[in-house]
Parts: C-alpha cells; structure tokens; sequence
C-alpha cells in the first residue's frame, strides 16, 4: 500500500472513528459531552494524521517566508449543521483576541523566517487566515462573514499548537 493510500485512507476513517465514540458516549448515558474528545484519544485509535489535511499556499510580500502553512480541519455533521474542528500547523502558540465570532492566536516564526512579511486565506471555507510580520505568525478565525448561524464553541492549546471548536447551522 502507498503512502498516498494511507494518507487517504486515514482521512477517511477520521470522521466516522470520531462519530463511533462520540455516539458510544451519548448511547452509555455518559455525561461526557462530545466536544470532550481530545486530540490525544483520537490519536490513540487511528494515530496523527502526518500532515494537515488543509494546505494553504503563503502570499510573501517581503522577506522569507515558508512556501505554505496547514491547518488538520474535523468536520462532524448533524442535523441542521455541523461541527468543525481546527488544529493550525503552527507551534508555541498563545490567545492574544477573542469575542463570539473570531479568536486569534499568535506564535513566533523559527528564525529562517523570521524577516517573512506575508499572509495565507482559506478559500472553503472562507474563514482561517494566516498573518505573518514581526517574526510571528497569527492564525485567525473569522465567522464575521459566514453566511450561515456560527458560534466558537470552544478553544485552546494542545500539543503546543492552537486549535478552535465551531459550529454552523442553517
């Protein structure tokens, strides 16, 4: 088997090993909800996906910057909607902004990069950016603009890299 075919075939059991758990734990009674699971118990069924399943291409306006930058996107639909889980490709990482429908985080940039001036925008959906400048990078989500009902239902740090819970509903 390839290492393309693995790639794909642990991103295709990604959503439905997260559902299994997440339904085993509603179906038991537990009074864990499912936004509880973390990165570290899905890790332990299916192991880390190796790269992002997001890659955006940096647009350098000055200096040297990295070519892209990833983010590893979970998407959990339900009725109505969906959840989506972000984990941005980016390390050291703290909250510097927040409100009900953005949050930033900034980390800095290893010191190869550290001159880079540019930025990286999410095409689907439309709203995770990447801002680099000062020898760090700002990862960004935006709800502002989406068409449908949005919340951040969670944020935090795992793994030393940032990560954001949303949900859309019609």
């Amino acid at each position: 088997m390839t290492s393309k075919s693995l790639k794909h075939l642990t991103l295709a059991l990604v959503p439905p090993v997260i559902s299994l758990g997440i339904l085993t734990a509603c179906v038991q009674g537990n009074s864990e909800t499912a936004t509880t699971l973390t990165q570290a118990q899905i890790e332990t069924f299916i192991g880390p996906p190796e790269r992002p399943n997001m890659i955006l291409n940096v647009k350098s306006e000055a200096g040297a910057c990295p070519q892209t930058v990833g983010i590893w996107t979970f998407l959990l639909p339900f009725e109505g909607g969906a959840e989506h889980t972000a984990v941005a490709d980016i390390r050291n990482a703290k909250l510097v902004a927040s409100g009900k429908k953005f949050l930033e985080y900034e980390a800095p940039l290893r010191q190869s990069y550290a001159s880079c001036v540019g930025s990286a925008k999410s095409e689907r959906p439309l709203v995770y950016n990447f801002r680099f400048r000062n020898g760090k990078v700002y990862f960004r989500l935006d709800l502002n603009q989406a068409t449908l009902n949005t919340t951040i239902t969670y944020q935090g740090t795992g793994g030393f890299r940032p990560y954001v819970r949303w949900i859309a509903t019609e």
